[in-house]
């Protein structure tokens, strides 16, 4: 225990570089390690006893600092875990006055670096847990801190549910900030589209409710414009009814993949029907070569021949009736722990057979030299929707408007090893560039603000104007008013 105490003193002493040496938004100006150890000790003495100040040393440390990928975890002098919106006010004023910087963290599924995590002071967002269905507005207020696997589980009873996260460990809150792509979707539209109002402490310390009556800009900048406006402690969303639904997760090998790429096309060309959905992953990781198929109907039973051609073809697995739940938690998402990673996306205007064969071909091209040699992942999904599916939208600060509907191909790459950063993110700055090039020249106008990529799967340096279009001047104007100080500023993210 003394050597941890003087590994833990000298971490103080020598960090001074990753707090310091900063020039962007994000910079705290001169502060070193020793000092945000004081201002925590500040914080812990200013809160109350529901709520926690976390040192590398105590046992509760490490789950509020871990990310989904290692690249993404980042070792904080301290963890502040607020369980009252009233702590979470002394909190962010606190460090607003020391300009210190500060990551806020709530499943930690961002795989750009910075972006929930932090070297100063990290604020896990765990305490907010609440799931409570209030039957008579239909509503159902969400807390930032679970993960969707928590929510589905805990509405289940009320066979109700909400437009959420549609794979195993996806949290809250970073998902609802960004705007959120559903197995309801079709249905629905996306998740900000159902939220009706968020408790908010502003950065300056204010707790405030915020919905289209109360504060009208910043509820639009709240949809889709991620933790640029303060720290959201409460999500008021509609309740949807939800009983059994049919689908599953289907297995194949490479053997079959023309054949595949032949029934997505085909899936989407002819699926009118908004209860019926699939996502489809093109997966390498070590020695493995495998496409997967979820196919989702909103239902207990699905009309006959609706999967018919995915069915059809060798594979591996079943559809059946089953919990919404129970179909979220098929999706195999935890075998990139202890990787390195990184997301980007590409958005098209139509899932045509030359973006789904240009998927395939991208795919087998960077898959089978880690057949090779293993140790890494490779991971290319195709998101089909109805092209009405944006007619739901409610606008806000993503783009999602039924004149242009767009529907987003995810890229990942995991890796084990720090020095391989660069050939990955080049990589995968690569492949959405191939990709990008291949829906223009099949004939999707993409060129210019028409091509908006879902902030959530963009990869870290991407231009604002890529993300929020014209809606990025209005977006600075409502960051300024929230946040005239900048506390925003201290933060990781695509900032205003």
């Amino acid at each position: 225990m003394k050597l941890l105490w003087i590994l833990y003193i000298k971490l103080l002493l020598s960090s001074v570089n990753a707090l310091s040496n900063i020039t962007s938004c994000n910079s705290p100006g001169q502060i070193n390690n020793s000092t945000v150890f004081n201002i925590c000790e500040n914080i812990k003495s200013s809160i109350s006893c529901n709520s926690h100040v976390y040192y590398p040393l105590d046992l509760n440390y490490s789950s509020t600092i871990s990310h989904y990928g290692i690249s993404s975890t980042n070792f904080s002098v301290c963890s502040v875990v607020p369980c009252t919106a009233e702590d979470l006010s002394i909190i962010i004023k606190i460090i607003g006055e020391n300009r210190v910087p500060f990551g806020i963290k709530s499943g930690g599924h961002s795989l750009n670096p910075g972006f929930s995590s932090t070297g100063g002071i990290q604020i896990s967002m765990q305490c907010f847990s609440q799931v409570n269905y209030n039957p008579n507005d239909e509503t159902v207020d969400v807390g930032p801190g679970l993960v969707w696997d928590d929510v589905y589980q805990q509405l289940e009873p009320y066979n109700v549910t909400v437009v959420g996260g549609r794979v195993v460990g996806v949290g809250v809150d970073g998902f609802l900030l960004g705007g959120g792509y559903s197995w309801k979707s079709n249905q629905y539209g996306l998740s900000i589209d159902t939220i009706l109002e968020y408790e908010l402490v502003t950065p300056n310390g204010t707790i405030v409710i915020v919905n289209n009556q109360t504060y009208p800009d910043l509820f639009f900048g709240l949809k889709g414009g991620l933790n640029n406006f303060g720290i959201v402690t409460n999500f008021k969303m509609r309740a949807l009814p939800q009983g059994q639904v049919y689908g599953g997760l289907l297995l194949y090998t490479v053997l079959v993949i023309d054949d595949l790429v032949n029934a997505i096309v085909t899936f989407q060309t002819n699926n009118q029907d908004p209860k019926a959905q699939i996502l489809c992953d093109f997966t390498s990781l070590v020695n493995s070569f495998d496409i997967n198929i979820i196919a989702f109907y909103d239902a207990p039973t699905a009309p006959p021949n609706t999967f018919d051609v995915f069915t059809s073809i060798l594979h591996e697995g079943q559809l059946e009736t089953q919990s919404y739940l129970s179909l979220v938690q098929a999706s195999p998402v935890s075998f990139t722990n202890n990787m390195r990673g990184r997301f980007h996306t590409v958005s098209v205007r139509n899932i045509s057979q030359a973006i789904v064969e240009k998927v395939r071909d991208l795919f087998i091209e960077h898959a089978f030299p880690n057949i090779l040699f293993g140790g890494t992942l490779v991971n290319f999904a195709i998101e089909p929707f109805l092209p009405s599916y944006f007619d739901k939208s409610q606008g806000g600060a993503y783009p999602h408007s039924p004149s242009n509907p767009l529907f987003p191909i995810v890229i990942q790459f995991g890796w084990l090893l720090e020095l391989d950063d660069e050939t990955f993110i080049n990589a995968t700055e690569t492949v959405a560039k191939a990709l990008l090039q291949t829906a223009i020249e099949d004939g999707q106008d993409l060129e210019g603000l028409e091509e908006i990529l879902y902030p959530n799967y963009a990869l870290i340096g991407t231009p604002l104007s890529k993300m929020y279009g014209n809606n990025v001047d209005r977006l600075k104007s409502i960051r300024q008013q929230v946040d005239p100080d900048n506390v925003m500023c201290l933060t990781g993210g695509f900032r205003f």
